[in-house]
């Protein structure tokens, strides 16, 4: 948190603190009026200390009916107004949590962004999710706004319990081993499996959205397998489990109020018994009353302390994966956020993308990539080829910076790759072999991350006449407007990929990288999105990984890759002349 932040706090923990004087105040004056109203009817003399608080406020020269109006106003001003004000306060502070936790929200997922895609992958998506999301909701409301509130409480216990000390001694060690020995007990209790409650709980949220998310991305194979009800009985159990631990920890918080309840009524009648046998009638009525006006404001107090202190226990643990995450994105500094139109100029870039001496490797001792060189020219088109687990992708995800090499350099017009994206927003495109396809238009799709403003008509057909999708979404009812469904459910394998590819070119990029990009296309749309492309070389530099050797037949120069390192360079026709194994999967797909 910020020092504006935390002044804030300390403002409203500085407030609770002289409102907790308003509750001490109303429950001695009830006090006073308790001794007035038993010397009132019984026509005795009023005590030293009634005396001296009446002669205070200027009152022990009026009736006695006119002295309980007034010291009853100010109690019930007193009173009130400290709900009121407390009221104000509780809503601010909920308010101000919340937007924190927006904040917090914020800030992490720009952090959280700025990490290579080998880190955020150590992850599972739900559980990112929740880490940035859900957990720090957890955090801000449920640890430090309960923290906020549990100095407020304390507050008003201390100066309740300072304040009756004065007034009776006795009442005041007795409520304060009464009620401290209870809460003690409690917390020592059930503390622990508050802990492990929230705990159960995250994982069990995290584990719920995973298998939801798991039965509806992977909806036809269960259906053929006829699988659907296994995974519906999964989901129900977890649910049920969450439900459970929701309850046990309701009705854990419900023990220690009706506990509260019994210990007071308890502790009243002991104390009654104590002052009628050690001191008159009027001195014991009056400290009855005072207690029993004194509990009625420390119970709510004792109840949200304990409740407050379990609440806290479990948030922690819920909020785990955040605070693990926040942790781990603590070093890597806030970068203001710069937000810049579409642009489709791109002046100054150059598409030259150079790789010198390039090693990765997921996990120490097993390199991916090994002391690799790769160049590219404005205007070639160059390809990458190889079998699986070569490195390809890899190869790829580290020129986009997506991964962080162990040694080696990596530019793109003379600049580091998140340097040159900064620099020159739009001028490189890609396109991996799934497109992800939001929940949105044809136009959404298109300009994701643009404002829609931004994504004229022109740029749109332009890019999906390019991507030979043009003709399909002008058959749709609301052309661009049309929806396509969650993960693109309205459109086929070969359409989605068009649309991704349109995608990336509505930026009119300098520099164009396909990763397996038409691999879902039939032949002849196939060959028409390669024209496309073969028209565009002059504008826009081609990187292209493929496994259909169809698409990379008029590459200026092709790649082969085989466990992490460049095995031969050259056209075509010339790989095929140098790799046997290039010529073994030209000849199997008869070129």
């Amino acid at each position: 948190m910020s020092k504006r932040d935390r002044r804030l706090l300390g403002v409203v923990i500085s407030i609770s603190l002289i409102l907790s004087f308003l509750d001490l105040l109303g429950v001695l004056l009830i006090g006073v009026i308790a001794s007035l109203s038993i010397t009132g009817l019984s026509a005795t003399s009023r005590g030293d200390r009634v005396s001296t608080v009446l002669e205070f406020m200027r009152l022990d020269s009026l009736a006695f009916d006119t002295q309980v109006m007034i010291i009853g106003g100010i109690v019930a001003a007193a009173l009130i107004s400290k709900t009121l004000i407390s009221f104000y306060l509780v809503k601010r502070s909920l308010f101000f949590m919340a937007r924190r936790a927006a904040v917090v929200s914020s800030e992490l997922l720009a952090k959280y962004f700025t990490i290579p895609v080998s880190k955020i992958n150590q992850r599972s998506t739900q559980t990112s999710i929740y880490a940035l999301t859900g957990g720090v909701n957890v955090a801000m409301v449920g640890v430090i706004g309960a923290s906020v509130a549990l100095i407020s409480d304390m507050a008003l216990l201390l100066v309740m319990g300072v304040g009756l000390f004065f007034v009776d001694s006795v009442t005041a060690l007795s409520a304060l081993v009464i009620f401290g020995s209870l809460s003690l007990f409690l917390y020592k209790n059930m503390h622990e499996k508050m802990r492990r409650i929230g705990e159960q709980q995250a994982k069990l949220e995290i584990e719920s959205s995973q298998r939801i998310f798991e039965a509806i991305s992977s909806y036809r194979e269960l259906l053929v397998r006829n699988r659907r009800g296994y995974y519906a009985r999964q989901i129900g159990d977890i649910r049920f489990k969450l439900a459970d631990g929701q309850a046990h920890g309701s009705f854990m918080g419900s023990v220690t109020k009706y506990a509260l309840e019994i210990t007071l009524v308890i502790g009243a009648l002991l104390l009654a018994v104590y002052q009628f046998s050690t001191s008159s009638a009027f001195r014991a009525i009056a400290t009855i009353s005072i207690f029993i006006a004194a509990s009625t404001r420390l119970m709510p107090a004792i109840l949200r302390l304990q409740s407050g202190l379990l609440s806290i226990k479990s948030s922690l643990a819920q909020a785990r994966p955040t605070l693990i995450l926040i942790e781990e994105l603590s070093k890597i500094p806030l970068e203001p956020s710069v937000i810049s139109k579409l642009s489709r100029l791109h002046e100054g870039f150059s598409a030259h993308v150079s790789l010198k001496n390039l090693s990765f490797e997921y996990s120490p001792g097993q390199e991916v990539i090994r002391q690799l060189d790769f160049k590219v020219h404005p205007g070639e088109f160059v390809a990458i080829v190889g079998s699986s687990g070569a490195g390809k992708t890899t190869l790829v995800d580290l020129m986009l910076g997506a991964l962080e090499a162990k040694t080696g350099e990596i530019e793109i017009a003379g600049c580091s790759p998140r340097e040159a994206f900064s620099k020159w927003p739009g001028s490189v495109a890609y396109v991996p072999q799934d497109s992800p396809i939001i929940n949105g238009t044809i136009r959404e799709n298109l300009g994701l991350g643009y404002p829609l403003q931004e994504v004229s008509d022109e740029i749109c057909w332009a890019s999906l006449k390019l991507a030979r999708l043009q003709e399909f979404v002008e058959t749709l009812p609301d052309k661009l407007d049309s929806f396509v469904g969650d993960r693109g459910t309205q459109l086929s394998g070969g359409q989605r990929q068009r649309l991704g590819i349109a995608r990336a070119l509505i930026t009119s990029p300098r520099l164009l990288i396909l990763d397996e990009a038409t691999s879902a296309l039939d032949g002849i749309t196939e060959s028409e999105i390669s024209d496309s492309l073969r028209n565009i070389k002059t504008q826009t530099t081609l990187i292209i990984i493929a496994h259909r050797l169809s698409t990379i037949t008029e590459a200026d120069r092709v790649y082969f890759m085989d466990r992490g390192t460049i095995k031969g360079v050259g056209t075509f026709s010339e790989l095929k002349s140098k790799i046997p194994e290039f010529l073994a999967q030209a000849e199997l797909m008869g070129l």
